[in-house]
């Protein structure tokens, strides 16, 4: 049986071997590590933190800023209904004309 630390050493001698820089693996490890927890608990923001050991605003910050994760909440949330905020004024009184 391999060990986990085998596999990562492995796999990021591949990484360096193809050039990819840390950011862009942390990025993309992240991002998959993100999508897996989101899966697993169904889209359910605080059970996906839960799950990584993060606050939900630091999960929903990430769901919003990481580009590998770009639309990935709205495709597994339900969309939400959205309310117009149009002001609503009362009517205005018309004068009638002077005689």
């Amino acid at each position: 049986m391999v060990s986990i630390d085998d596999r990562l050493n492995a796999i990021i001698r591949e990484l360096i071997g193809n050039g990819i820089t840390l950011e862009q693996a942390v990025e993309a490890f992240e991002g998959k590590y993100i999508v897996a927890a989101m899966t697993a608990s169904r889209g359910n923001v605080t059970q996906a933190s839960k799950k990584l050991g993060v606050h939900r605003n630091t999960l929903h910050n990430k769901l919003r800023s990481q580009t590998m994760l770009n639309g990935f909440a709205e495709s597994i949330r339900p969309a939400r209904r959205r309310v117009s905020h149009k002001s609503v004024s009362a009517p205005v009184a018309r004068r009638t004309p002077r005689s």
